[in-house]
């Protein structure tokens, strides 16, 4: 093996070890959105629609739309939207297949996992004398501005308490610390690592309890 061979194999090597390396393991608990759960609200939105009026070479008329079977995909690779348009032009009446394309995040910072609607589109067309005639594009991303906010987990938290031996009792906060998100299949899946710790004797309670038995003493009257 010459030196320019060696030095190649261990470029090769060193590149292989990096590509090993992942992110730590986070799997203390997870929480998952599904799907049906974000086209439930998508569909409580109720009708998406919209109506004008056009003018194209002399053709004069109103257009009307209306989104029917509005849905997200959620998909590991790439998330999608899909729906069917209902248009309405003069008398002329079709249905179109919108397809589109969905961002998701997650802020940790904020604890808020992201549902956007990034593009959306469809044509709006005519016939007239068995020609078809663009009207305008209409894109469905303008009527969605805002994402879909969902809250993450990290909100999640729970205190247990433990009796021990001495007739006390131990009480502990688990609560979550770094969550990270994943996308499965019809799931957005949120892990998450926990901390648990101790929580310390309140002595205020204590403090409370004494200055509450001294308001108590009778008082002698002159």
């Amino acid at each position: 093996m010459n030196r320019l061979s060696a030095i190649l194999f261990f470029c090769f090597c060193f590149i292989s070890l990096l590509a090993q390396k992942k992110a730590p393991l986070i799997n203390d608990f997870s929480v998952s959105l599904h799907e049906e759960t974000v086209n439930k609200v998508l569909a409580a939105m109720g009708d998406i629609s919209g109506t004008n009026d056009f003018e194209v070479l002399r053709v004069k008329g109103t257009y009307t739309w209306t989104v029917k079977n509005p849905k997200i995909n959620i998909r590991p690779d790439s998330s999608f939207f899909s729906c069917d348009a209902v248009v309405k032009t003069g008398f002329f009446e079709y249905s179109s297949k919108v397809p589109g394309t969905v961002k998701i995040n997650y802020d940790s910072d904020k604890n808020i996992i992201y549902i956007r609607i990034t593009q959306a589109i469809f044509e709006l067309y005519t016939v007239v004398f068995g020609k078809k005639i663009h009207i305008k594009d209409i894109h469905l991303e303008d009527r969605f501005k805002e994402p879909f906010a969902f809250e993450g987990p990290r909100t999640i938290s729970t205190t247990m308490e433990f009796p021990m031996p001495d007739s006390t009792k131990k009480v502990i906060n688990i609560k979550p610390t770094d969550c990270r998100m994943e996308l499965k299949w019809k799931e957005i899946c949120t892990a998450c690592e926990i901390k648990a710790a101790e929580v310390p004797v309140n002595l205020s309670k204590t403090a409370n309890a004494e200055s509450g038995k001294a308001e108590d003493k009778p008082q002698i009257k002159k």
